[in-house]
């Protein structure tokens, strides 16, 4: 099993060194740069959730994540200690019928994730979420 981690600050500014996380650990793992963007993808949505909502404006926080690949998966871990928050449980709202223009801003991140996912699976433990995305990478 190959292993990269990285823990930022909780701030729009520093989500850019997890692309390059990415995009490197692919690289070195021979993961096809279609699948690399749908992780990062992903991230970009979950790590922008927790930078937005997870922690208070003046308390600040960190964000861990890590990447492993073993058995054709590409995995990411994603961990904070923000406010207790499980993002598959989240109801689908209405916000996909009628015009784009009648529709309400929000609600769709988390249902793009999923569709972009394998597997995104959550839990709770001690005082951190952890999110876990998982893509099947095929054999070459």
């Amino acid at each position: 099993m190959r292993r990269s981690h990285l823990q930022i600050p909780a701030t729009q500014r520093d989500l850019r060194s997890v692309v390059a996380l990415v995009d490197a650990f692919c690289g070195a793992n021979h993961v096809p740069v279609t699948l690399s963007n749908r992780m990062n993808l992903a991230l970009d949505e979950v790590l922008s959730n927790i930078v937005n909502y997870a922690y208070s404006a003046s308390e600040g926080g960190t964000i861990d994540v890590e990447l492993t690949f073993s058995n054709n998966e590409l995995t990411a871990l994603v961990e904070d200690r923000g406010k207790p928050f499980d993002p598959l449980q989240v109801p689908q709202n209405d916000n996909q019928k009628g015009s784009l223009k009648d529709r309400q801003p929000g609600g769709l991140g988390l249902l793009f994730v999923k569709q972009l996912m394998d597997s995104v699976s959550y839990a709770r433990s001690g005082d951190r979420n952890k999110l876990t995305l998982t893509i099947h990478v095929p054999s070459t």
